[in-house]
Parts: C-alpha cells; sequence; structure tokens
C-alpha cells in the first residue's frame, strides 16, 4: 500500500514550483533508470541495509534498486509530479519501494525510523538557512547507529560560479553540529548525463556520516546545558 500524496494546492514554495516544473517535463535529465553507481555499490557490499530513506527520490531509481536488493525503502521528494511518476515506475516492475510527497525537513511518524539515508542530490539543491534544519531532521527520523550516504554537487548546479560553490566546510557545518558525525567527505569527478546524447564532467562530494548521539555534545546549545549542570552542582557543594 503506497503512502498517500498530500493534496495539491497553489499556495507552494518556491522549491517545491521549481521541481514541480522540472518533473512535469516529460524531457527530464533526471529521468534516468539505472541507479547511482555509488549507492548500488554500497548496498551489494551491505553497507546500506535495513529501513532506507532515499531522500530526493526524484523519478525513484535508487529507492527501485535498493528495494531490489532487499532493502525497505520509502522514497521522499518534494515534488508531486515525481512521485506520481516514481509510483508508476513501482508499479510496473512490481517492486516493494515505497513513495511520499513531502517536505523531508517535515515528516512525521518516522522518528528513530531509518538505518540508513541515500541523499544523490538533495542536500546541495537546499539554500545556506535550510542545510542545517535538513540535517536535524534526518537525525530524527534515524535509528542510533544509522549512517547517510551523500554525494552533492561541488557547485549548486553543474557550471555554476564560484559563488554558488558548496564546499568541504559547509557539509561539516551542517551535519557534525546537528548529531553526525563525518566520517568520510571526498571530492571526486564524475560523468554527469545531461541528455540522453550529452554527457558533462562536474566535481562532487561524497560523504559519509554516522549517526552518534555524543556528537550533538559539539553544539553549543547543547554544551551550554551541561556547564548550566556544572555551575549548579558547584553551588550545591
Amino acid at each position: 500500500m503506497q503512502d498517500s500524496t498530500p493534496p495539491g494546492t497553489s499556495d507552494i514554495s518556491p522549491l517545491q514550483k521549481l521541481w514541480e516544473e522540472e518533473y512535469e517535463n516529460s524531457s527530464t535529465p533526471f529521468d534516468i533508470e539505472e541507479p547511482d553507481a555509488w549507492i548500488a555499490a554500497l548496498a551489494k557490499s551491505g553497507k546500506i541495509h535495513g529501513k532506507v530513506l532515499d531522500a530526493g527520490c526524484g523519478l525513484g531509481r535508487n529507492s527501485l534498486c535498493l528495494a531490489e536488493l532487499g532493502c525497505n525503502v520509502l522514497g521522499v521528494d518534494i515534488s508531486a509530479h515525481a512521485i506520481e511518476r516514481a509510483r508508476q515506475k513501482a508499479s510496473s516492475k512490481n517492486n516493494s519501494a515505497r513513495f511520499l510527497q513531502a517536505d523531508l525537513c517535515q515528516l512525521s511518524g518516522y522518528e528513530n525510523h531509518f538505518d540508513a539515508v541515500v541523499d544523490i542530490g538533495c542536500f546541495h539543491s537546499l539554500d545556506q538557512p535550510n542545510r542545517a534544519a535538513y540535517a536535524a531532521a534526518l537525525h530524527r527520523y534515524c535509528s542510533e547507529g544509522a549512517a547517510i550516504y551523500l554525494r552533492a554537487f561541488r557547485w549548486a548546479y553543474p557550471g555554476g560560479s564560484s559563488a554558488s560553490a558548496l564546499i568541504e566546510q559547509d557539509i561539516r557545518t551542517a551535519f557534525s553540529t546537528n548529531g553526525w558525525a563525518v566520517r568520510e567527505l571526498i571530492e571526486r569527478e564524475i560523468e554527469l548525463c545531461i541528455s540522453e546524447t550529452t554527457k558533462s564532467i562536474t566535481s562532487c562530494w561524497f560523504a559519509e556520516m554516522s549517526y552518534e548521539p555524543s556528537a550533538l555534545k559539539s553544539d553549543p546549545s547543547y554544551q551550554a546545558i551541561f556547564t548550566e549542570i556544572d555551575r549548579w552542582q558547584r553551588k550545591s557543594l
């Protein structure tokens, strides 16, 4: 049984409007059948397993692959058009992946639920103020010991200007202050499919983060709590 999509309204966010227009187009470059090779390899090695959140799933190529490999997958995307098309693909393939149209920062009913998150292109589409909120939301949705596997463009969009660059510290700051320990973060060039006949080389970040409650102690507000406790204890002596 598929998760229900919230009723559409004309009052949608600029981010949703952008992606609705993108996925309404039948010739979008994001309509790729093959899964991301990195994600498929991680799943085949057993690193991605159990209950998996495909964050910003688009048309579902990675969700479908992970479900075929035995994962219990929920693909979430802000675009209702993308989710409708992903569900059609799952139905035609008799695939168990489920899909939900939602804002990833506002999911309900999934607290402490997922064993892993895959993010191929979601984080880099967020503006600076929303990145930390996104990382914190993923922490709420995941169980202890969970991991995030993230790939993000070095640029906000391939060929973007230096003003739109996503630097290493952007990733580290967003996640390390919101309950995640950054285990690996490397930059690599990949071949990006722009259309059926056009490909481009672009630079991407590949990151692996693990859920660790102790990582929250790096958050200044969290540390302030312990400072206050220490002050209270000293007064009690």
